[in-house]
């Protein structure tokens, strides 16, 4: 049972193929803005490359918080005068029960300044999975990345002004939202691909707070008849983002609400399928 070909998918045979592409790139994402890292620069890396034949359990939980200040205070919900605050947080689990899989994994966290681009968070999966003769066995899968952005308005000349900002100084407006995206299976064939890309700590205010999410599923296409995976699958994407006029506001929660962004997507395939789905968010610089 060999890995996906990700050209040979190009060309194959369409079942339920399902594309959607998400680019929220409009004005009211200007003044979000990404943080910078300060002392540390860590980073965590993890390579999985695995063929099991029985169960096979991964589980994976990760929070990363960052400030662009020396004197911020995680532990502080306030925000001081022009502090921006990043949170990233990855989940992955996945069990697969009495059945062949072939597993790879590619994860890279990374606290550092990164330009556009580069990402500070990146994942990438391959799995094949089949269950065994009597047909009685599924795999459980379970991935989602999420980035969390908030911001104090600013008077400094640094940070790019909003464009819902008011007045003529060239302060940066307040925000905070939160986008998440992921997906689920459950099934008892497939060769499924999956990708997570995120951004959102620079040393420049003017590169884009990103996230990116691919998913690719079907049948392992040992022959004709099995060329659409076999269970059910969801693939999904949140959005949403306030934006707040440049009157400072430690908390991030009064002063006057310009802009507010709420976006939910979900598509859910299920019986013999083929899905193939992206979203992303991005916002301006």
């Amino acid at each position: 049972m060999g890995l996906i070909d990700m050209n040979a998918c190009k060309l194959r045979r369409l079942g339920i193929l399902l594309i959607i592409i998400l680019v929220l790139t409009t004005g009211w994402a200007s003044a979000v803005r990404p943080t910078s890292a300060l002392f540390d620069n860590t980073g965590i890396t993890t390579t999985i490359d695995a063929t099991c034949i029985g169960t096979l359990l991964v589980n994976h939980d990760m929070e990363w918080q960052q400030t662009n200040l020396a004197g911020g205070n995680l532990a502080n919900n306030t925000l001081t005068e022009g502090e921006t605050r990043a949170i990233f947080t990855y989940r992955e689990n996945t069990l697969a029960a009495m059945g062949t899989t072939k597993y790879t994994k590619e994860y890279n966290m990374d606290g550092s300044n990164v330009s556009e681009g580069r990402d500070n968070l990146y994942a990438r999966h391959m799995v094949n999975y089949e269950a065994n003769l009597e047909n009685s066995g599924s795999m459980l899968w379970d991935e989602e990345a999420t980035i969390s952005s908030f911001g104090a308005a600013t008077t400094g000349a640094d940070v790019g002004r909003c464009v819902f900002a008011s007045g003529s100084s060239s302060s940066g407006a307040g925000f905070k939202g939160t986008v998440s995206a992921g997906s689920n299976m459950n099934v008892r064939e497939v060769a499924a691909v999956t990708t997570v890309g995120g951004r959102a700590i620079s040393e420049s205010s003017t590169v884009p707070v990103n996230l990116r999410y691919g998913f690719d599923a079907q049948g392992l296409g040992t022959d004709e008849n099995n060329a659409l995976a076999v269970g059910s699958a969801e693939v999904f994407m949140n959005t949403e983002f306030r934006v707040y006029d440049n009157l400072y506001n430690a908390t991030v929660t009064g002063g006057n609400l310009t802009t507010r962004i709420t976006d939910r997507q979900r598509t859910v395939a299920s019986g013999l399928f083929d899905l193939a789905q992206t979203h992303e968010y991005s916002s301006t610089t």
